[in-house]
């Protein structure tokens, strides 16, 4: 998103951070919503391997859809929590 910056000269200092916050906000909602949909994507061809016939999946179509989204927060927080570490000045 490109503001002129003529036009964020004319805000005051208070509006520049409420702007500077929502789109802060923004990216990282969009972000997040990319991820899921990453995840989605990838855990469904991973995981429903043959043609829907009912409007639920079955039970091991089900068990994997699980264990995929656990493995994917798993290794988010494991990869967070390094980044973390590191930014901090711990081991690498």
């Amino acid at each position: 998103m490109d503001i002129p910056q003529a036009d964020l000269d004319l805000l005051n200092e208070k509006d520049k951070n409420e702007l500077r916050s929502f789109i802060s906000n923004e990216t990282q909602r969009q972000r997040v919503q990319g991820q899921t949909h990453a995840l989605t994507d990838s855990c469904w061809k991973k995981c429903v391997t043959s043609p829907i016939k009912t409007n639920q999946l079955d039970k091991s179509e089900t068990v994997c859809m699980s264990d995929c989204v656990e493995r994917f927060l798993d290794v988010n927080l494991t990869i967070m929590a390094h980044v973390q570490k590191i930014t901090r000045g711990g081991s690498k």
